[in-house]
């Protein structure tokens, strides 16, 4: 058994698991703890064996001084101890907090480098209750690992050979009442091990459905689906209940169990401690000091049994913890440092396939576009529009083909050393709760007032902001106090604000009216001229002006041109435009 629970901590290879191998680092304030454990250990161990001797010398023979010099010795010893026991659940405390926080980080981190579709294979939801009450539950396992477990085989070691310097015979109990609980132990594990799997998911879809619940509101309520959202909730939270009934029945019902096992073992004792001592055999002294021994050893004994009613619940967490921090990732880019600016990026045959997808997102595409140059791509839903744009953000590399930056294969390149030359608006605008100047700086922290208020002032954000101190604007979480042609404006104003050789646009003026979107686009002619501007779009009117357009249609090119000579070859092109009320120039 356990060897069975000592699995759980190592992994397939025999080494120590993930969770806690960065344990290490607290080894100097474990050893503290450890030696205040064992130092305690001593002082409860000392303590009946002077009650004993008061009992037996100073009480039977009169001798008030022997009694105040030993009273007095063990008030000292009972003071040491209670200072020791203070002192090592404070770096218990410590040591469980620091190494919750840092496994918390590596978890953040570990989570923060994770691609899309890696966060979906976990599931939001999974991956908020895997970082807070997964870990929060390895902390409790830390905690009394390095106080109750450690002091529990100290103490029956200890108290055990105390037991058996003061009475052979009745230690005798002691074996008679290890086996029961032993059985009560096997009992923990085998029934109660496979619940808490099933609890922590449980727990996991109600993270879910409430998450779903709040970002999905205005959905919910437009469609009148309040009732039906509450239903499935209580659902889940009941069978959460159910769960966790269940183990709780069985955990609740083995201290009552353990509390019985003690009691007769020590109402034993002292049935025989008694005949004993009317045969002279045993001192009064002896028997109480060999009642306290005894429940120190059984005691030791239930602090583990209860232990080990725990420890399931921390092992499906750790598995849950080690699931995400063992996850394979998938590394993108290579080790290469861009230092220049972008002056170029080419598509030569480049084909993308999605993870686990049969069919190709993007088939053979070939363009270029260099600095000074603006290049406008169009095409419908699902055309592969934004999954272009997620390979030139080395989200994804290639599948094969090539995709080159200043004639640099972008697999070879390092990530972060591209991001930082690119500006970027994304298709889903995301702000967080600060002022407008706290989100500009977010793209720039080094960007001056001057810089802001120019970038609003071009993304024509200046409209909607208050003529006073706009920079102090507040903004909600995700943008929510402002319309969605407003936050695309702030988008593109935090986009500007960054300096960068390339400024990539996701759709980022479809929520913008004509008038709007066309005094935008006058304002940007004169700002990115040292760049290169790669602009996605659905209409026509926002990219007709570009120095080239590119037309993709399921993934592959169907025209390359300008906008005067797709309208003359291009019937995809020019079936668009003509929809969307564009002469057509033929």
């Amino acid at each position: 058994m356990i060897l069975k629970t000592y699995t759980y901590f190592i992994d397939e290879r025999g080494n120590k698991l993930s969770v806690f191998k960065d344990f290490k680092r607290y080894k100097f304030l474990v050893l503290i703890v450890l030696i205040l454990t064992f130092a305690n250990t001593i002082g409860e161990l000392l303590l009946p064996k002077m009650m004993s001797q008061i009992i037996d010398v100073g009480v039977t023979d009169q001798n008030i001084s022997y009694i105040l010099r030993l009273g007095t010795l063990m008030i000292g010893v009972t003071l040491i101890t209670i200072l020791v026991r203070a002192s090592a659940a404070y770096f218990s405390a410590k040591t469980s907090m620091l190494f919750s926080r840092d496994l918390r980080k590596r978890m953040f981190n570990k989570v923060n480098r994770m691609t899309f579709d890696e966060t979906e294979y976990f599931s939001i939801s999974s991956l908020i209750t895997r970082t807070t009450n997964d870990i929060a539950q390895i902390e409790q396992l830390v905690l009394m690992g390095l106080r109750p477990l450690a002091r529990a085989p100290l103490t029956f070691i200890g108290g055990l050979f105390m037991a058996f310097t003061t009475s052979v015979r009745l230690s005798m109990i002691v074996f008679v009442s290890l086996p029961f609980l032993a059985i009560v132990l096997y009992f923990v594990i085998k029934v109660v091990v496979p619940y808490f799997p099933r609890l922590q998911k449980a727990l996991d879809h109600i993270n879910l459905l409430l998450r779903q619940r709040l970002t999905g509101l205005k959905v919910i309520r437009a469609f009148s689906r309040d009732k039906q959202e509450e239903e499935s909730f209580e659902d889940a939270n009941d069978k959460y209940y159910q769960i966790g009934l269940k183990v709780n029945k069985v955990m609740q019902t083995i201290n009552p169990i353990l509390t019985l096992i003690l009691n007769l073992s020590i109402v034993a004792t002292l049935l025989l401690g008694v005949r004993f001592v009317q045969q002279g055999t045993l001192s009064i002294g002896a028997l109480m000091a060999f009642v306290q021994y005894i429940t120190q050893v059984l005691n030791a004994v239930i602090m583990v049994t209860r232990m080990m009613t725990m420890l399931p619940r921390s092992v499906a967490s750790i598995d849950r913890v080690k699931a995400v921090l063992n996850y394979p990732s998938r590394s993108v880019g290579g080790s290469n440092v861009l230092n220049e600016p972008i002056t170029s990026v080419k598509a030569q045959d480049l084909t993308f396939y999605y993870p686990d997808a049969n069919l190709p997102a993007l088939e053979n595409l070939n363009f270029s576009v260099y600095k000074g140059e603006v290049m406008g791509i169009i095409g419908g839903t699902g055309s592969g529009k934004s999954t272009l744009l997620k390979l030139f953000m080395q989200f994804y590399d290639p599948s094969e083909g090539k995709l080159l930056i200043n004639d640099q294969a972008i697999d070879t390149l390092n990530p972060e050393s591209v991001r930082e030359k690119i500006s970027y608006v994304p298709q889903q605008n995301y702000f967080f709760s600060d002022s407008v100047r706290g989100n500009l700086f977010y793209s720039n922290p080094d960007a001056s007032d001057e810089k802001m208020l120019d970038s609003l002032e071009t993304a024509q954000a200046m409209q909607f902001l208050p003529k006073e101190k706009p920079l102090e604007k507040t903004v909600a979480r995700g943008g929510r106090n402002y319309s969605g042609g407003q936050r695309q404006r702030l988008a593109i104003s935090r986009a500007l604000t960054r300096p960068a050789s390339l400024y990539v646009f996701d759709d980022s003026f479809s929520a913008l009216d004509y008038k709007t979107d066309y005094e935008l686009r006058l304002a940007l002619q004169g700002k990115l001229n040292d760049a290169a501007t790669i602009i996605v779009a659905q209409r026509v009117a926002t990219i007709r002006h570009a120095n080239k357009i590119l037309v993709l249609e399921n993934g592959k090119v169907q025209g390359l041109g300008s906008h005067d000579e797709l309208m003359q070859s291009n019937q995809i092109y020019r079936e668009i435009a003509i929809s969307q009320g564009e002469e057509e120039d033929v």
